[in-house]
């Protein structure tokens, strides 16, 4: 059989047939280089690669559940859409950051509370200790349902409601929330431009996970991050334009309590009548007689919120934030000179919720 003839075999056969004539020893060479650079027998093909996808480069969104679950998957959805003040908007996943979401009404749990609150008015007397049993029985989750149907009934309420509410607030105020955790009315959005607030008009996410599909109510989402710990990172240019005791350049970052800041910053600044060059972290050449907190000359500083204390940033800033609101930047100016410096500092921004 053709299979048990070898290698060698075959090729001194190719070498008699080429001696036949020149046609049989131009095929005869070609099936010999054939033959070279087939394997040999008995070796392993090499496993074809899986082509990779390109999401798989592309950091995975984090969903955040109320129960503190965590949930790493792609949104099966291409943007969001948020109703503001001004207008309606479509956002695409990929200038997304993060989004925080206000806490929705159970949708479950209103027509369940609205059966009960029901049947306390119009049942027996026995159906309506049943009924106000069982809404006692639901705890403290309880509460927003009923306080919702209550406003909307116009104060037309079946008798013992206000009791039922007096109970599941006393209960709720036995283990209230975290002080530090704001219950917001209103979702938070931030993008890689902007932040703002909205309402985010949707009931549930499609999900694509590791193990398979999902489908997240919104009602059970307390935020998702687009990107790993919330990261924000750009470039901000800095100029000798913006001075501490003038005008400070808006950087166009909200930076939240206790989230970690990170600034590296390169570049360089000179004043050329006074033969002076510095990096962002300034220049000690000269005595300042006048110079904000003691920093450099020349020096990259920075400052939350608009009364917020200067910082001194230089090459490289890293710090938990302590409060929260805008960031500002400016370069320390050359008391000699102020409107005598050249050049500028590129700012490199990180914002994250991380060690």
């Amino acid at each position: 059989m053709p299979g048990s003839f070898s290698r060698s075999t075959i090729l001194a056969a190719l070498l008699c047939w080429s001696l036949c004539g020149t046609g049989w020893s131009q095929d005869a060479k070609k099936i010999a280089e054939i033959l070279r650079k087939a394997p040999a027998p008995g070796a392993k093909k090499a496993p074809a690669q899986r082509p990779k996808l390109q999401d798989e480069k592309k950091p995975v969104p984090v969903f955040l559940l109320r129960d503190r679950g965590k949930i790493p998957a792609r949104p099966a959805f291409d943007s969001i859409r948020v109703r503001t003040r001004y207008g309606v908007l479509d956002i695409p996943n990929g200038q997304l950051v993060t989004v925080r979401l206000a806490p929705r009404l159970d949708g479950a749990l209103v027509k369940k509370t609205a059966a009960l609150l029901a049947l306390m008015g119009t049942g027996t007397e026995e159906d309506r200790k049943a009924a106000a049993d069982s809404l006692l029985a639901l705890g403290p989750p309880a509460l927003a349902p009923l306080k919702h149907l209550a406003a909307t009934a116009g104060g037309d309420l079946p008798g013992g409601t206000l009791a039922v509410i007096e109970k599941l607030e006393l209960e709720a105020g036995k283990n209230p929330p975290p002080k530090n955790k704001k219950v917001q009315a209103r979702d938070e959005i931030r993008t890689d431009e902007l932040s703002f607030r909205g309402e985010v008009l949707t009931e549930s996410f499609a999900l694509k996970t590791l193990y398979g599909e999902l489908t997240i109510r919104i009602a059970d989402l307390e935020a998702i991050n687009f990107k790993a710990v919330g990261l924000i990172n750009r470039s901000v240019i800095v100029t000798p334009n913006y001075q501490p005791n003038g005008t400070w350049l808006d950087s166009r970052f909200d930076v939240g309590k206790n989230k970690l800041l990170s600034i590296k910053a390169s570049g360089q600044t000179s004043v050329e009548n006074w033969n002076v060059k510095a990096g962002p972290a300034g220049t000690t050449r000269y005595n300042s007689f006048k110079s904000q907190q003691g920093f450099p000359m020349l020096c990259l500083v920075g400052k939350i919120g608009k009364s917020g204390k200067p910082f001194k940033i230089a090459e490289k800033y890293r710090l938990r934030s302590k409060t929260a609101g805008r960031l500002y930047l400016a370069i320390q100016p050359f008391d000699y000179e102020p409107g005598g410096v050249d050049g500028r500092y590129e700012s490199v921004i990180s914002i994250t919720d991380g060690r």
